[in-house]
Order: C-alpha cells, then sequence, then structure tokens
C-alpha cells in the first residue's frame, strides 16, 4: 500500500500544479478504462486523452485544485479516492467550482480502472 500511497501523492501535485497531461501519461496504464458518472466506459489511454484533451480545453486557467480527502484500501489494497474542489476559469472568464471524486484501481504502480463522479454540471 506505500507505493500506491506515494504515487498517489505525486499525481495528485502533479494535477494541483496543472500538469494534468503529465500526471495521465505518467499514471495510467495503456489498458485503463474510465468512466464518468455512470456514462458508457472509455477503454485505452489514447481515447481516453482524447476526452481528457476535450475537458481541458475548456479551461483557460486552473486557479487552484484543492483535495479535500484522500482514502486508500480495497480487498487487494489496491484502490484509492480523492475528493477535490477543482476553481477553474474559462476563456470567457466565467469561474466555476467542479467538485468531484477519482476512484482510481492500481495495477504494477499504473491506474487501470478509473470511475469520476462530479457532484452538478461539469461543464461551463
Amino acid at each position: 500500500m506505500a507505493k500506491i500511497k506515494n504515487n498517489v501523492e505525486k499525481l495528485n501535485t502533479l494535477i494541483k500544479e496543472g500538469k494534468i497531461m503529465e500526471a495521465f501519461e505518467r499514471y495510467y496504464s495503456e489498458d485503463v478504462i474510465i468512466q464518468v458518472n455512470g456514462n458508457p466506459p472509455i477503454t485505452g489511454k489514447e481515447q481516453n486523452r482524447r476526452r481528457e484533451m476535450i475537458f481541458l480545453q475548456e479551461i483557460e486557467i486552473l486557479n487552484r485544485a484543492e483535495i479535500k480527502s484522500v482514502t486508500f484500501g480495497g480487498k487487494d489494497d489496491n484502490v484509492s479516492m480523492t475528493e477535490w474542489a477543482i476553481n477553474i476559469e474559462n476563456k470567457e472568464g466565467v469561474k466555476k467550482t467542479i467538485h468531484r471524486v477519482n476512484v482510481q484501481h492500481w495495477k504494477d504502480n499504473k491506474i487501470i480502472n478509473e470511475k469520476l463522479y462530479f457532484c452538478g454540471d461539469q461543464k461551463f
């Protein structure tokens, strides 16, 4: 579990610094499956990279990415959950705080499955 905690800490630091794609490239498996708010899952790093780029194109400024809580566990001690409050601004200057929880399953130091749960609307 210590290795997962270390990876999650490094991953979350990159996100807080606005290095979201660097975090994605470093910590996500090539075969990752990501599901957002119960929508059909997206399989594979390339497909999810496209999804992430679409989301990032909406953001002009990352004002603050605050971690509210982090927890670890799972049957095989391979699960992390991070609760975020992310304050962003779009190209028109509209500010918004996104509240979300990432539930990540790890294998071989990479995220192999992630579920994202957003509170409310994540779009501008």
